[in-house]
């Protein structure tokens, strides 16, 4: 009798762990491609490690995304570790124009990111609802563990203070 009063003890710890579980905030899957032309697909290429996005959905937030982009690179060298993915989100981009904005992103993506610098032509409302859209000019930056669930948002311009706070939930996902 001991033992199914210890279980009923347990048992709301139990069901609130597996609502966590059930109810945690995913990526959705996001298909893409580098500036290389490579497709990636993601959370699956950040599978078993950590990896940060950094989102930009209008021409404005480029200057965001590549602050963020040079600074999480300094932060996090080691890319097998953590995974730095900058990302251009062109979906709403007029097909029209869509070429001519991929090129000017690719040259003028730096040779270290070119492997990780995603273009984003599909799912753009998802990664929205996924990055909390709110502000269009900003960049949205996603820490996501090894299984693809999302530890960490911020939008906006680089800081320290926010620099700060990635580190220390980057260290607590590892």
């Amino acid at each position: 009798m001991g033992n199914v009063f210890g279980f009923m003890r347990l048992l709301p710890v139990l069901l609130l762990s597996l609502s966590a579980v059930i109810w945690a905030d995913t990526l959705p899957r996001i298909e893409g491609e580098n500036v290389l032309g490579k497709k990636v697909v993601l959370p699956d290429a950040a599978s078993g490690h950590p990896a940060i996005l950094i989102a930009g959905f209008s021409h404005a937030s480029e200057g965001q995304v590549k602050a963020w982009a040079a600074r999480l690179d300094r932060e996090f060298p080691d890319q097998a570790a953590v995974t730095v993915y900058p990302m251009a989100v062109l979906e709403a981009v007029p097909r029209l124009v869509r070429g001519m904005a991929s090129h000017g992103i690719k040259s003028g993506t730096p040779k270290e990111q070119r492997d990780r610098f995603l273009l984003i032509y599909h799912k753009e409302a998802e990664l929205k609802t996924t990055a909390e859209f709110s502000a269009p000019d900003d960049a949205y930056v996603l820490l996501i563990d090894g299984s693809g669930v999302i530890q960490w948002r911020f939008h906006g311009p680089v800081s320290d203070a926010a620099v700060m706070q990635l580190q220390t939930e980057v260290h607590s996902v590892k």
